[in-house]
């Protein structure tokens, strides 16, 4: 599939609101999970403990929205 769970983008949505993206204003995304770690993890090869975070990459310009777990 490569770098993104969907071949193709689709609209996203966040906590119940339709996402734009914040530079162009497109409206279509690719969705991939990311995982946040930092330098204590990282040190004791702990990154797998750390969150995930949402991540949209907009279809048009790139920009990449995160979004943590609340």
């Amino acid at each position: 599939m490569g770098l993104f769970e969907k071949a193709e983008p689709e609209r996203a949505e966040v906590a119940g609101v339709h996402l734009r993206c914040e530079i162009c204003k497109h409206e279509r995304f690719h969705h991939r999970n990311a995982q946040l770690h930092g330098a204590i993890a990282s040190f004791f090869d702990l990154e797998w403990t750390g969150p995930r975070a949402d991540c949209y990459v907009c279809a048009r310009c790139g920009y990449i929205h995160w979004f943590l777990p609340l």
